[in-house]
């Protein structure tokens, strides 16, 4: 009798790597992988989500018999309107055997989802996981969208996504790789507010302050990590990686000008001064202009 494998917490099998490598999922992740506005992300129950611009565009899941599933776009992104529905049935598992049909989906499924919700900050959060998913960088992005689950737990702490997980490759002074979650930020409209800058501190620090969601977090970038790399996912050289058991805040600011950078720095300073005051931990600020100077690549 075949043995399974445990499903608890962000993990994939064995068999669903090799059904994405190798198997019946092998086209449609190649696609994945060669598209940039594309990021396949790993998930509870054997599941992996790929998405555009923040949202959900498409799963793959293997069931406890190992039977493929494929779920796609879901109805709220074109008003449960059929007529509107992407015209390939990527569900129908014959149609992931041709890349033209994969191409076709992702092209109609992409556009309801950019007239369904157009937000710059998703795509800054897509393309800083892009670019940091090598051993070789400082940061390794790990995940987006990570969320404690709460089932069964005692003491409960606010429901709330970091936009980002986040490793440092080298080692603290103590010797461990310190987890960040990060929270992105585009623009000063983006700081204050419901999901601002100290709402977030706040919310942040009731999952460093959880013992639980702590532990579930480290499980989880340790499983991520090996599903990625497996998946090829994660470049450059392996490390083996000591973490420490609680996580700190990092705080990524798109500014647009030295005056939003000033904002920035001034809401910064009101969360560190927050941090002070009520003892919690302060964030890491990262600061980034998006504004793009012109250079010649070549040197005389």
């Amino acid at each position: 009798m075949k043995t399974k494998e445990p499903l608890k917490g962000r993990y994939i099998t064995a068999t669903h790597v090799e059904a994405l490598k190798n198997g019946v999922f092998k086209t449609l992740f190649e696609y994945i992988k060669a598209d940039p506005e594309l990021t396949l992300e790993i998930r509870m129950n054997n599941t992996t989500m790929i998405y555009y611009q923040k949202c959900k565009i498409l799963t793959t899941h293997l069931d406890r018999n190992d039977n493929p599933i494929v779920s796609m776009l879901e109805a709220k992104y074109y008003n449960g309107n059929e007529d509107q529905k992407p015209s390939v049935d990527i569900e129908d598992i014959r149609n992931l055997r041709s890349k033209t049909k994969i191409e076709n989906y992702f092209k109609s499924a992409k556009k309801l989802i950019y007239f369904f919700k157009k937000k710059e900050e998703f795509i800054y959060q897509q393309n800083i996981a892009m670019g940091n998913h090598s051993y070789d960088n400082k940061y390794l992005v790990v995940d987006m969208e990570w969320q404690f689950p709460q089932e069964g737990v005692v003491e409960r702490i606010s429901r709330t996504r970091p936009d980002l997980v986040v490793v440092d490759t080298e080692k603290n002074e103590e010797g461990y790789n310190d987890i960040y979650l990060a929270e992105i930020k585009v623009g000063i409209g983006a700081k204050g507010g419901k999901s601002g800058i100290v709402d977030h501190l706040r919310r942040t620090n009731e999952i460093i302050d959880s013992e639980p969601a702590c532990a579930a977090l480290v499980k989880d970038v340790e499983s991520i990590i090996d599903n990625k790399t497996a998946l090829g996912l994660i470049t450059g050289k392996p490390k083996s990686f000591r973490f420490a058991k609680k996580p700190k805040m990092m705080l990524f600011s798109a500014y647009r000008g030295n005056a939003e950078k000033q904002e920035f720095e001034k809401e910064a300073k009101k969360a560190n001064d927050i941090a002070k005051k009520e003892k919690l931990i302060a964030p890491k600020c990262i600061y980034y202009n998006i504004h793009l100077s012109l250079k010649d690549t070549y040197e005389d």
